[in-house]
């Protein structure tokens, strides 16, 4: 399915409870199928992953026209905002995790291409991760949101829902983890130029 996702962050002197209800005020008058907001949890920390300068993200479901978006996120963003579409692959789904991570990610210099990117990522390194119980037991959800051709310089968003910030932590040091899926991820992604959020997950009528 198509969404839309909009990372976003607070213009000068907005708090994060008010930038927050400006974007549920907003949201729900944007006609989508379905409407998520993203808020990045304060304090959250796990060795090994680079903060992001985006207080959160939205998402929307079947949202066919973007301009609506594009006008909300000028108005309550700060500059620097991304907006995007891609196509939602479902992974799996255990319906358990109260904390989401999101990963906004460019490929590495390995791939000449955006489609080889995400062929990799569907064939080659998303079996990799599933096929290691001892890591893949900490998610709840999985889902990978391919980006769309004509989109801005980001070629995947990752989404993995996991029962709290300790939980993501213990399973980025599993050593499963650590010897067989972190070194293709290094080969995979270009971290230096992607984004990584801690988020809780609110949905908006």
């Amino acid at each position: 399915m198509s969404k839309l996702f909009a990372f976003v962050a607070r213009p000068p002197g907005v708090a994060a409870h008010e930038f927050w209800a400006r974007w549920e005020r907003r949201l729900a008058a944007i006609e989508a199928e379905r409407r998520v907001v993203n808020e990045a949890i304060a304090g959250a920390s796990v060795p090994g992953l680079a903060s992001s300068p985006f207080d959160g993200a939205i998402e929307l479901w079947g949202a066919g026209d973007r301009a609506e978006l594009d006008a909300a996120v000028a108005e309550l963003s700060a500059p620097g905002a991304i907006v995007l579409r891609a196509q939602e692959s479902v992974q799996f789904d255990r319906g358990f995790g109260a904390v989401k991570f999101i990963g906004l990610s460019r490929r590495s210099e390995r791939f000449a291409s955006r489609e080889e990117w995400i062929r990799y990522w569907r064939e080659v390194h998303g079996p990799l991760a599933h096929g290691l119980p001892e890591f893949t037991r900490y998610y709840g959800r999985y889902v990978h949101n391919y980006v769309e051709p004509g989109e801005p310089a980001f070629d995947g968003i990752v989404e993995e829902w996991v029962e709290s910030v300790e939980a993501f932590a213990a399973c980025l040091a599993e050593p499963a983890y650590l010897e067989h899926v972190r070194p293709d991820e290094r080969l995979f992604v270009d971290f230096e130029r992607s984004h990584m959020l801690i988020t809780a997950e609110r949905e908006i009528a």
